[in-house]
This record gives structure tokens, sequence and C-alpha cells, in this order.
């Protein structure tokens, strides 16, 4: 191809990078990839600027195999030029769109300490223009874009939240000529471990392999914030440039994201390369700065999470797992699998949840105020049937017996397919457990309580409003009247 063809193509070339996301989806998910690199360096007055982007990506079970474009540019330096104009960033959920009117973009770069580093663009814009690409903060992060200036980068900081903004700037910059010298395409493939809670993570990226622990939190997850699991690993290595050897260190970040009962909303891994030496010598000197991101997103769409800020949020471990669980308006999302969940009384409403951890289950109560206490799973010693007078009226009912302490959930199976209302048995008599306390579950009665030792499943009785076949309730209600009467004499006799 001829020179005056190839600056023909360049106007085009700037178009393709605007939007260079590979997207597949299918019923159950949507994949966005995303890769750039970019590299400047020079050798004996001789600078390059090199970059490149993802054209098309595959996957399989184990390997992700990324295509590429690469592009390649003389650098010619020119005189130091001011440049005026306005800098506005959008973001929204998992991506960052970047509007430059001061020329030759680079870069741009975000960074939220403790979290994640990624190449959110890499390119080459001459002029005034509009990129964008996936990226992902939790709370706040810094945006660095950076301007091409001759054998350096002119960096431009913004501390950004969820949101807009806009920047009018003034920035000092050599005035740069880009002369094209090659292209091509290649590919590159690393190991690849899709996400799996309560696991360590594996990664492997440009010969870089590192292991991650993994963390549980609540991180931003489209306009709220979500249970999630978070992995960070770091590597090193090394990369040899005119004969030179530099380090090239790697950040690696995967955060999985959780909804109702423990479901997977999706997850995003990220894995970020960077490498920066300088050497001179009497008759050679070499520098260079090059830094690479792979980002790859998927998204679960008809999974379910709340969008209202959480009521409760509670912490605890099971099975020595730390869990996250998050309430709101009578749901549950957790970074664990919630197999059940129903509002109890505990002195206020409160929450028992059935949690799974790695194929380990067991009760917890969880309280308004994010506390939690476990549960015991007691086994009835024995199940009888019985009548039980009510009323004057004569029910059948079971009578079950238990052995246990502190907060405890037993099952009973149903015996009739008739509505049940479950009794404790005192000294004082037979009384009722708050409605709240129990509940039919695949054809089971499931009872929460501070434990007895006897209680009684009655069929077909419908307690009336108000009232009680309670001893204590009566007992009860007899010393507030005198109670009440009592006060009302001594105020009538003060006056």
């Amino acid at each position: 191809m001829n020179k005056k063809g190839i600056f023909l193509l360049l106007p085009l070339l700037s178009l393709l990078l605007i939007s260079p996301i590979t997207m597949s989806s299918s019923t159950s998910q949507l994949t966005i990839k995303q890769y750039y690199s970019s590299t400047l360096k020079t050798i004996s007055n001789h600078t390059t600027y090199e970059y490149s982007y993802t054209e098309s990506s595959s996957s399989s079970a184990n390997e992700e195999e990324v295509t590429y474009n690469y592009y390649s540019f003389n650098v010619i330096e020119g005189s130091l030029e001011n440049f005026s104009g306005k800098i506005s960033v959008t973001v929204s959920p998992f991506n960052i769109t970047v509007y430059s009117q001061i020329p030759q973009l680079a870069r741009v770069i975000l960074v939220e300490p403790g979290l994640i580093e990624e190449l959110v663009w890499a390119g080459f814009l001459n002029s005034s223009g509009q990129v964008s690409g996936i990226a992902y903060f939790n709370s706040s992060a810094t945006l660095i874009l950076q301007y091409l200036n001759g054998t350096s980068f002119a960096n431009v900081t913004l501390n950004i939240s969820h949101g807009q903004y806009t920047k009018s700037i003034t920035l000092l910059l050599h005035k740069v000529n880009l002369t094209y010298t090659r292209e091509f395409t290649a590919s590159f493939s690393f190991q690849y471990t899709q996400p799996e809670r309560y696991h360590k993570m594996k990664y492997n990226f440009e010969g870089i392999e590192s292991e991650a622990p993994y963390n549980t939190t609540i991180l931003y997850y489209n306009n709220t914030y979500v249970p999630a699991m978070l992995w960070e690993g770091e590597g090193s290595g090394y990369v040899s440039i005119a004969g030179n050897t530099y380090a090239q260190n790697a950040q690696f970040t995967t955060i999985e994201f959780f909804g109702i009962n423990g479901s997977v909303l999706g997850y995003l891994t990220n894995s970020f390369t960077s490498s920066k030496g300088n050497i001179n010598l009497a008759f050679f000197n070499v520098s260079f700065d090059s830094m690479s991101s792979y980002i790859k997103l998927v998204i679960n769409p008809n999974a379910e999470y709340l969008k209202t800020k959480p009521q409760t949020t509670s912490i605890f471990n099971m099975n020595g797992n730390q869990v996250v669980v998050v309430i709101s308006n009578g749901k549950i999302e957790s970074t664990a699998n919630v197999n059940l969940y129903h509002q109890v009384v505990v002195v206020s409403p409160s929450t028992l949840a059935y949690i799974n951890v790695t194929n380990y289950g067991g009760y917890v109560v969880i309280f308004p105020n994010g506390t939690s206490e476990y549960v015991n799973l007691a086994k009835p010693t024995s199940i009888n049937t019985t009548n039980v007078t009510i009323n004057g009226k004569s029910y059948y009912s079971q009578v079950v017996k238990i052995n246990s302490n502190g907060y405890t959930v037993f099952n009973v199976s149903l015996a009739k397919n008739e509505s049940v209302t479950v009794f404790e048995k005192t000294s004082n008599g037979l009384v009722q457990l708050n409605p709240s306390n129990y509940f039919i579950y695949n054809g089971h009665v499931i009872v929460f309580t501070d434990p007895s030792t006897t209680y009684y499943i009655v069929y077909g009785y419908t307690p009336s409003t108000g009232s009680s076949i309670s001893i204590i309730y009566a007992i009860v209600g007899i010393i507030i009247i005198v109670i009440v009467a009592i006060l009302i004499i001594i105020i009538i006799r003060r006056k």
C-alpha cells in the first residue's frame, strides 16, 4: 500500500477506535470483551508510538483467545503550543465516555486504589473527538488522560465519581506528527478461570501468572450496591527492548456480583500490565513506556436484584466463610446461596434464612440492626398425634417434642392438608406462637422458636382476632385492668 492510501485510511482508523468492544449474547447472558495496548519508545533519538485493540474474541472452557489489530507510527516532534478546550466525562454503568477538545489524546487510564487499575482506551486522536470503553469503579476514582507530547506523555488528572463532569483546561504540548510505519493482525491466548465463589482465582496474562484469594464485600452495580466477591492478584515478569530488560508488573482484579437469593448478576475481570524504563549510555539511550489491559464483562440480564437502598446489611461467618447479606423490602441478597428465608418476630421483625456456602448449610436469624445469631436445627425426639380441645371444640394435632437450646428451627411433615396453628406447652397451658414464626414449606411445617420442649401443631383451628386461649393471657389481661382501675381512683382522689 502506498503512503497516500495509508493517510487516507487514518481518519477511518480513528473512527474504528471509538468502539472496539466485542459483544456476544445468549438467552442467559451478555458478554463484552475489550483489549487495548499502548507503547511509546525512544531508541537513539528515534521515537515510535504503537497501539493495538481488540477486533474479535473467542473463548473455550479454559482459555481466552484475543485477536487484535496493531499499528505503529514514527513520532515527529514539533514546536510547543498551547491548546485550550473542554474535557467532558460521562460515567455510566460499566462504561466511561470522554470527549476532549484538546488534540493528541493517546490513553485513558482509570485507577481506584486498592481495587482496580485499567486501560479504558488507547489510540491517537489528532483533533478533538470522543472515545469510550468498558470501565468499572466502586465509589470514586482517578481518571488519567494522557496526551502524546513528543517523546513523553502529558497527564490531565480528574477525580471522578458516578455522573458527568466538564472541565476547561489549557495544556502545553509539543505538536506531533505521526507517520505510518506498519500494521498487522495477531492474537494471543491466556488461561482463564471463571470466578467460583469462595475459591481462589488463577490468572495468566502475557506470560505473568498470579493466584488471588477472595474477599466478600458490598460494591457498586448498575446504580445500586450489592453483595460481591473480590479477587485481587499481582505478578511480575520481564520484557526486552533493544537488548535491555525491563520489569513488567501486572495487576489482576475480578469482581462477581450477587442478587436475590445469591443469584449471580454477573462478573467483571481485568488484567492490567505496565512497564516503564529509561537507560542512557555513551552512544545509546532507550526509554520505554508501555501498558495493556484486557477486560471481560459478563452480565446475566434476567437476574433479579434490589434497586433500593438496603434496609439491613449483615456480615457473618458460615462454616469459616464470611457471608454478606443485604435485606430490603422483604427480599434478601447474599454472596452465598439462600435456599430459604422468612420474616420472623424476635422482639421486632427479623429475618430467618437458610444459608448455603460451599455445600454447607445452616440457619441464621438476622436482626434489623444487622447483628445475627446462629440457629440450631433440632430433630424432634418424638412425634405423636392426639385431639386437643380449644374453646370447647376438638382438633386433630401433632404433639412434637424437641431437645434444644437457644434459637431453634425444627420441622414436621404435614399430616393433613389443612391450615395449621402452632402452640407451645407451658406450665400454664397452651400458648400460641406468633404466626410469623411458623410457615409451610415443601410439605413441612417449619417452626422457629426460642424453645420449650413440647409443641402442638393443630389442624383446622382458626384463632379469632384479638382472642387468646392461654391462661397466661387471661391473667395478664386481668392484671392490666386492675392496675388501670387503681390509677383512675388515685387520680380522682387527688382532684
